[in-house]
């Protein structure tokens, strides 16, 4: 196989491949394991031949670009989690080893993050919902954010202030109130409150 004509496209990095088997196909270098496409190449070049491994390279560099295209797409419609973007490209039907290459780039660039998009969905949970501490953790972990990521931004984010906020609407919307001091200090506890926030709207309620 050889290679007939190399042609840099308008995004950096990408380049338009043609083969001697008629393929045309675009690729991006950093999916390639070396890259031997030099930035000054030309519209055209003299034919030079390729192993089976390289044109292998070749086309799994330009699967890659088309899933990339797809994440960008998804990314800038919606924050999106490492886990989630995974298993959304898996679903149309990229190959594991492109969406793992791609993802790994792309949170590399930082395209996609797991602590900023867990901070964001904390900010809007916490603004909408009266989930305890502890239930914010399982589904910041549900969807795929590192258990420390999940802590760091949970501990970031239930400052003094904030956390006794959220005990009240958790208190009002789960019925607690009706329970005896102790129980409702062991569940609230298990749900994940500081025992300072607990001890000062116990102190509040009696004055």
């Amino acid at each position: 196989m050889e290679i007939t004509s190399i042609k840099a496209e308008n995004t950096p990095e990408v380049y338009r491949i043609g083969l001697s088997d008629g393929s045309l196909f675009s690729i991006k270098t950093v999916y390639l394991k070396e890259d031997f496409i030099s930035c000054e190449a030309p519209p055209a070049v003299t034919p030079f031949e390729i192993s089976e491994n390289k044109d292998a390279e070749l086309r799994f560099s330009c699967a890659c670009l088309r899933a990339e295209r797809a994440a960008l797409s998804l990314i800038a419609n919606a924050e999106q989690t490492c886990l989630g973007l995974e298993h959304k490209l898996k679903a149309r039907g990229y190959a594991s080893s492109c969406v793992k290459a791609v993802v790994d780039h792309l949170s590399d660039l930082e395209a996609v993050n797991d602590e900023r998009y867990a901070v964001l969905w904390v900010q809007s949970r916490l603004s909408l919902k009266s989930d305890s501490p502890n239930k914010l953790f399982a589904k910041l972990c549900a969807k795929g954010i590192p258990v420390g990521t999940a802590k760091k931004v949970l501990r970031a984010a239930l400052d003094f202030e904030t956390e006794i906020a959220l005990l009240k609407k958790f208190a009002a919307k789960s019925g607690i109130g009706a329970e005896s001091p102790r129980m409702r200090r062991q569940r609230l506890k298990h749900e994940g409150f500081s025992a300072e926030v607990v001890q000062t709207i116990e102190e509040e309620e009696n004055g």
